[in-house]
């Protein structure tokens, strides 16, 4: 939401919370893994190397799982000169069905991404484009509903689809949603909103 609006109380919201991990003797507390990139944004914001601390931590984990694919590959894009992309892609080469969550996490990754390894970038591109045929023949009425909307406008933003092609799909997702009041999805509901009005500053 900061970066679609720049309205300085999103970006005081996660510095706010990313403070209350923090002791005399650091940042002692960790972030939910799903959260794992307000890493990034503080130390983008702050350049404060106790972050860059906590996103080497994160990166000793043993088993590098789907959820952490767009985590792993910033880094990767960051610091390791895409040195793991291929094992980024296997991850996902190797996934059977995808879930609307899953794509979320696609989408992400491939906004991580660098399009310089290009066979790498246009492989995931592709196979979100194979999903998103499929995820969209169950619109308006998909239980995945937000996800595959904000999966289809972010990717009309980086430039994965078409938005003269898949826009009024992200259009119709944001207005069945918009003014729900959906508890249990607040932060998807927040990057839904973000992307729409992203979507919408690149339309004028």
């Amino acid at each position: 939401m900061y970066g679609a609006t720049g309205e300085d109380e999103y970006k005081e919201y996660v510095m706010a919370h990313l403070s209350r991990l923090k002791t005399a003797e650091g940042m002692t507390g960790s972030l939910p893994e799903q959260d794992y990139p307000a890493y990034f944004f503080a130390l983008d914001q702050t350049g404060h190397e106790e972050y860059r601390h906590k996103i080497e931590d994160v990166m000793k984990t043993p088993e590098w799982t789907l959820e952490l694919m767009p985590f792993i590959t910033a880094y990767d894009t960051r610091y390791k000169r895409k040195e793991h992309y291929n094992d980024i892609v296997v991850t996902f080469r190797k996934k059977g069905k995808f879930t609307g969550k899953d794509m979320v996490l696609l989408i992400d990754t491939i906004a991580q991404m660098s399009e310089e390894i290009y066979e790498y970038y246009r492989e995931l591109r592709d196979l979100f484009k194979v999903i998103v045929k499929e995820k969209m023949k169950d619109l308006p009425h998909s239980s995945e509903m937000i996800e595959i909307g904000y999966s289809i406008l972010k990717a009309c933003n980086i430039g994965v689809l078409q938005k003269e092609k898949y826009g009024n799909f992200g259009e119709l997702v944001w207005k069945t949603i918009a003014g729900i009041d959906n508890k249990t999805g607040t932060g998807l509901n927040d990057m839904i909103c973000a992307q729409h009005i992203i979507f919408n500053k690149q339309e004028v």
